[in-house]
């Protein structure tokens, strides 16, 4: 079974008309160099929109679609919205053939006389596919899907001598879920002739008295959508919840949305939704008229929960922030950082926004109201995306936020394009006898250093993919180029009409394009995760990578700059004092000039100073002031408050050359800590929870981790993948953070210390070994024999 696809399931054969139409435009081989998808044209230099292409939008223009329902008995709910914004949605009912890709028949042989070859209207079909020996030859079909899944796995058993009960235990197959299947086999996509605006999203968010359903209860829902309804719902009693919850799907009903979001939407919203409704014996039905009634986990494989429904699509916005690399996912900092929060925005913790109920009701109404406007906001800003791959990849919408790129998009296209090409898949990818050469990482200094220039390595793999005409082995059909190409022109057309300000979604156009082309190389390096996965390709674009960037590195340093950091991404180095920007590029542009055709060295910014800390992290101080931070030694989901204000402010300094003000940071620090100005909540850091309660108690008598104690000695219970955050009690070790939220009662003489060892050490790079010791030291004044910290300088040094 191949990973992508989580179980069988079901749709049926192309058109012969379209699989005629995709094998006439590929001709069954790869594109010559320079090949651009069909309908692309070039306008002054930058490639215009192609043409709606069938391998990357699918053969059906049927638009409107904004979800769709498949099961196993062949059945497929369309709901589509016609007329834009205003339009009314419509269902239509669709039948479909289940299909399954398969190596052999042996498993079907049993079947005997029922199993006809070709008769589309036959209980069970199989249709002969062109391909290789050993490939998967032949696409069985039935009229019930849930037969032709049995007859599979009753002959695998016989085969076995043994009981086989899904097709994940057997190789020899493909196949994924119900609706991708239905999506493949149909050429259907979502939202075709829709902009994200069409689409009728609400927003819903739960306030609760505690973070489990099973200790706590909801008292307040804000809900909201974008047609300019918003409504508090409350339960200031326990026995209010029942009708509040009651309430909130009859407005889901009335309402009527196509989307429901929220920030944590999957782990929090929805469990605790069901938990409350199951201790009131409620059931909760969020789908649409016309589908199967209820909410149900997806079952994807993953070890975190999703939930679907019928009609409507679920979508949690967390799952898309997760791509953005943030320190920190939560709704309000992610606002902050994106600039969305609104400008009199209500900030509570937690534990007391139920405490705060009680005594100011209008309070935590305005804060749960502004937690709605904020994910509708920040929908619109990293869903996007994910809305414009919904018209090209067969999955639906609720999926592709959390969908990686390239098995999760990538080979849905491309199996898709054998599916309507009437083409065998290929077989399993072959292991490989030896390990992946991967890409150049190399960090050439360390240290303070000044006038650093990125030079960026525009879309490295990509370029050499679409220059080399690098694709796997096993795709006869050349999809995986074509897909490269035309994605790739249609990026380039969408972000230069974004650059030029054109209206329309161009740039999340553009970035859902970037997502699936840069997914390329990595797909064809997963090795048996991928389909059509080929490491000897991936093994050729490294090794023209690293070549590609040793001469990048050697024309910079010919020039006479000082090398920083170079990887696939770009090359950090440092420029002579006395140059401008102008000359900065000048040099660039002359290194671009020596680079093969399609890829490009390109200007990306200039900074004041860079702390070169380790490979991929660093500390930029622009010239316009601002201090940029990447890396987990910088930032991470796990710094603390207190140490994220310090070392943002230290780093400014050291970065200024201001050493005696990363001393008064620090004394600064130290005297904050010890004079109580932070909250518990300031020093808290967050811990992700890996172990069930049970799998600890298993190994809790060997060996005790302070995590987990902290909820054991209160007697609290937990779920694999929940975040907690933790603070160190003054004489009273690791505790829960909402224990004392607002308190002042943590461990000062643990905090500095931890100021030295966790955050001032990230400094240490820049110092002279003596000179870090004197910054940091303990000592409130100078020693005898101290420097004065006004002589001391950064420094950097060759690695």
């Amino acid at each position: 079974m191949n990973a992508w696809g989580a179980r069988a399931a079901y749709a049926g054969r192309a058109p012969a008309s379209r699989i005629a139409h995709w094998a006439s435009v590929r001709g069954g081989q790869a594109a010559a160099a320079g090949h651009r998808p069909p309908g692309a044209r070039i306008i002054r230099g930058v490639c215009a929109a192609p043409a709606a292409d069938p391998l990357v939008f699918g053969t059906d223009p049927t638009p409107g679609i904004v979800s769709v329902h498949a099961d196993l008995s062949g059945r497929a709910l369309v709901w589509r919205r016609e007329g834009g914004q205003q339009g009314q949605v419509t269902l239509e009912r669709a039948r479909f053939r289940p299909w399954l890709y398969a190596r052999d028949l042996e498993d079907v042989a049993h079947l005997g006389a029922r199993l006809v070859e070709g008769d589309e209207a036959a209980p069970f079909s199989v249709r002969p596919l062109p391909g290789p020996a050993g490939s998967l030859r032949y696409l069985l079909t039935a009229t019930d899907g849930r037969a032709l899944r049995q007859a599979v796995l009753a002959g695998a058993g016989r085969r076995l001598g043994r009981r086989v009960t899904s097709l994940h235990d057997l190789s020899g197959y493909v196949s994924a879920q119900p609706t991708e299947q239905y999506l493949m086999a149909s050429g259907r996509t979502f939202f075709k002739g829709l902009v994200f605006d069409d689409l009728h999203r609400l927003q819903l968010d739960l306030e609760t008295t505690s973070l489990r359903p099973e200790t706590g209860r909801i008292f307040m829902v804000a809900v909201r959508d974008n047609r300019g309804f918003q409504q508090v719902l409350e339960a200031p009693r326990p026995d209010d919840e029942a009708a509040l919850i009651q309430a909130l799907v009859a407005t889901i009903q009335t309402r009527d949305p196509d989307v429901i979001e929220n920030h944590n939407l999957m782990r929090f919203d929805l469990p605790y939704l069901l938990g409350r409704a199951e201790v009131h014996g409620l059931s909760i039905n969020f789908s649409r008229a016309g589908g199967p009634g209820g909410l149900w986990r997806v079952a994807d494989g993953r070890t975190s929960p999703h939930w679907a429904c019928a009609g409507r699509e679920l979508v949690d916005t967390l799952d898309a922030v997760r791509r953005l690399d943030l320190p920190s996912m939560g709704l309000k900092a992610v606002a902050q950082h994106l600039g969305i929060a609104p400008p009199d925005r209500v900030y509570l913790e937690g534990a007391q926004i139920a405490q705060t109920y009680q005594t100011d009701p209008e309070r935590v109404r305005r804060y749960a109201l502004q937690d709605v406007e904020e994910v509708a906001a920040l929908a619109r800003r990293v869903l996007a995306p994910s809305f414009a791959l919904a018209q090209m990849a067969p999955r639906p919408y609720h999926r592709l936020p959390y969908a990686g790129t390239a098995t999760g998009m990538l080979e849905p296209m491309l199996i898709r394009a054998y599916l309507q090409a009437g083409r065998a898949l290929p077989a399993e990818p072959v292991r490989a006898t030896s390990p992946h050469q991967g890409g150049t990482v190399r960090l050439y200094a360390e240290g303070v250093l000044r006038h650093v220039v990125k030079a960026d390595v525009a879309s490295m793999y990509p370029s050499i993919i679409r220059h080399d005409r690098i694709g796997p082995a096993c795709d006869p059909l050349g999809a995986f180029l074509h897909l490269m190409d035309h994605l790739t022109d249609r990026r380039l057309h969408h972000k230069a009409a974004a650059q030029r300000g054109e209206p329309g979604e161009h740039e999340a156009i553009q970035t859902a394009m970037k997502l699936v082309v840069n997914s390329g190389y990595g797909y064809l390096g997963a090795g048996r995760l991928a389909l059509f996965g080929d490491q000897a390709a991936a093994d050729r674009i490294t090794a023209r990578g690293r070549a590609l960037l040793e001469g990048v590195v050697q024309a910079l340093e010919d020039r006479g700059v000082t090398l920083i950091e170079a990887d696939t991404d770009g090359v950090f180095f440092a420029a002579p004092a006395v140059w401008t920007e102008a000359q900065e590029r000048r040099l660039i542009a002359e290194v671009d000039a020596l680079l093969p055709g399609g890829i490009s060295l390109e200007f990306d910014g200039r900074s004041q100073a860079m702390l070169s800390h380790e490979i991929k992290n660093y500390a930029l101080l622009r010239y316009d002031g601002t201090l940029t931070l990447c890396g987990a030694a910088f930032e991470s989901s796990r710094t603390e408050g207190y140490g994220r204000a310090f070392l943002r402010q230290a780093l400014r300094c050291l970065l200024s050359g201001d050493v005696p003000g990363v001393r008064a940071a620090y004394l600064q620090a130290i005297h904050a800590l010890d004079t109580r100005q932070w909250t518990n909540a300031d020093v808290a850091s967050r811990v992700r929870l890996t172990k069930a309660p049970h799998d600890y108690a298993a190994t809790r008598a060997a060996r005790k981790e302070a995590a987990y104690e902290a909820l054991h000695a209160l007697g609290r219970t937990w779920q694999p993948g929940e975040r907690t955050a933790l603070y160190h009690r003054a004489g009273g070790g690791l505790t829960p953070l909402d224990v004392n939220p607002d308190g002042q009662d943590y461990d000062a003489k643990h905090y500095a210390a931890a100021l030295v060892t966790g955050y001032a050490s990230r400094l240490r790079k820049g110092l002279r070994p003596e000179d870090f010791r004197q910054v940091f030291g303990p000592a409130a004044q100078p020693g005898l024999f101290d420097r004065p910290l006004e002589t001391m300088q950064p420094v950097w040094h060759v690695t």
